[in-house]
């Protein structure tokens, strides 16, 4: 029987099999990226440009907002909503060591876009993300009394946090907003804060690992389920971009009164994309505003993706600077534009384009990317020298270097300033400090939610650990802290690292669905 096997075996066409598993994968992977751009494409459109209610007029100072100011055409027509308390954001100066080819130290200088402080309740790049997507919420929930909006990430989200905490301050109806992290990443203290933050603070908190469905149904493409709003992975959907196109105006503005020098880059990290896309039409805006900003030659944005996807794609195919797909960099440009031309404001089209064609620097370094959510050996060694050697000046806060975002941005300004040779200036640079200097504690019991979640998903008991490094800005030069990781046990083990936020509201149940 074994012989009449072999032979049956050997004379088995195994090239033709091998033709058609390889033409089934190809048609399996086509049919996958298709269904994954159709979800792109619809819940791209999913939050609509609304313009702004009558309450928020009467309640939101528009010469506040930097895009208002360089196009006062666009007052009036857009909802906004300003969520921080502490705008302009500041720029502060550090200074550090930094090693030369040669062995010796070199002392440079950089400047960080303080958004990490732009607001006491949550603060880092999501805050003008959200500013026009919320608004524009807000508006729609005046509307519509079953307005529902779903908000997705890893379990380590920083926009999950963020959209349910500025949230909760506007007149949208009580556990509207419905956070999920159907994409688990791997362990690390910074993931843990964020997931349990998300469970103290009013609006419902699916379980962990679980929305994929939800996200679908709200999209129209099941056909059971509730139709809901569903915000844009990192919120990049050209409202977030126009938020931040706000940001790159708003340091034009204090290039101009002389707060900083006009930076040779911006370093920025890139996770959805949508500070990078806001950043890059910004400085389009800044220039055709007329602001003395972002004129020195060889003026480059220097960007580090975090997902290893996007920095293969860059690196092979040059996905990141396309046009087409939801979420690459030309794309939003295009979207953000069309918003700031229709509205009455100047086309940006070309020249957001023209910055992101010939001075944006998407840096392919895997060595940094390492793996999306937790530091790569790189950030992590970039996040020790900044606890070693860098000097804060004029008594400002540290900044959190998380292993999911800034420490390996952090990492490329070191990288960046390090091709600098022995005989020439150093590059000024501004670092933007995405990552939120608070960690916020709601109303809600957290570690309930958390232990009622754990009866459903099994895997959070193992999932969320405390010790480990951590960018936490109180734990900076704390030695002992980055040992080993264990389960977390306890409030006990990370409640140190919150800050308690007092929300509009006095309900505290745990929100779980």
């Amino acid at each position: 029987k074994m012989a009449a096997l072999a032979v049956v075996m050997r004379n088995l066409p195994w090239a033709s099999i091998a033709k058609c598993a390889a033409t089934a994968l190809l048609g399996l992977s086509a049919g996958g990226m298709l269904f994954l751009r159709k979800v792109l494409e619809r819940t791209l459109k999913s939050l609509k440009v609304l313009p702004p209610t009558e309450t928020q007029k009467k309640q939101e100072d528009l010469g506040t907002n930097p895009l208002f100011r360089a196009m006062p055409q666009l007052r009036g027509r857009l909802a906004w909503r300003q969520l921080g308390e502490n705008f302009p954001s500041p720029v502060h100066r550090f200074s550090s060591c930094l090693p030369t080819a040669d062995g010796k130290d070199r002392e440079i200088e950089f400047w960080v876009k303080r958004e990490d402080l732009c607001s006491r309740r949550y603060g880092g790049n999501k805050v003008r993300t959200l500013q026009y997507q919320l608004a524009s919420a807000e508006a729609h929930a005046e509307a519509s009394r079953d307005a529902r909006f779903l908000v997705f990430g890893s379990g380590g989200s920083n926009q999950v946090v963020a959209t349910k905490v500025h949230a909760a301050y506007l007149s949208l109806p009580a556990d509207s907003v419905v956070g999920m992290v159907p994409i688990p990443d791997p362990p690390e203290l910074d993931n843990t804060l964020n997931y349990l933050s998300s469970l103290s603070i009013p609006g419902q908190q699916m379980v962990f690992g679980t929305g994929m469905g939800s996200i679908l149904a709200g999209l129209g493409m099941l056909p059971w389920g509730m139709a809901a709003w569903v915000f844009m992975p990192g919120g990049n959907g050209p409202l977030g971009v126009l938020g931040q196109v706000g940001g790159a105006i708003e340091l034009a503005e204090q290039i101009e009164r002389g707060e900083l020098p006009d930076p040779d880059g911006i370093v920025v990290a890139l996770g959805s994309g949508c500070t990078t896309t806001g950043l890059i039409l910004g400085v389009a805006a800044a220039r055709a505003a007329g602001l003395k900003a972002f004129q020195a030659k060889g003026f480059r944005i220097y960007v580090q993706p975090v997902h290893p996807v996007f920095a293969k794609l860059q690196k092979f195919f040059g996905f990141l600077k396309g046009e087409t797909w939801p979420m690459t960099l030309g794309r939003g440009i295009k979207e953000a534009a069309a918003i700031i031309a229709d509205n009455g404001g100047p086309d940006l089209t070309l020249a957001g384009l023209a910055v992101m064609r010939d001075e944006t620097e998407i840096s392919t370094d895997l060595a940094i990317t390492g793996e999306y959510g937790v530091h790569s050996e790189v950030s992590k060694a970039a996040k020790l020298a900044y606890d070693k050697s860098v000097r804060l000046l004029d008594g400002q806060p540290h900044l959190w270097l998380c292993g999911h975002f800034t420490a390996k941005s952090f990492a490329l300004l070191l990288k960046v300033l390090g091709r600098t040779g022995d005989s020439e200036p150093v590059k000024k640079l501004l670092f933007w400090q995405t990552k939120s200097a608070v960690q916020p504690q709601g109303p809600r019991d957290e570690w309930a939610s958390f232990n009622e979640h754990k009866k459903t998903c099994k895997a959070l008991a193992t999932w969320a650990v405390v010790g480990g490094i951590t960018g936490h800005p109180s734990m900076v030069n704390k030695e002992g802290f980055a040992g080993s990781t264990k389960a977390a046990e306890g409030p006990d083990d990370y409640r140190h690292l919150f800050t308690r936020v007092q929300f509009p509201t006095s309900e505290a149940g745990n929100g779980q669905v």
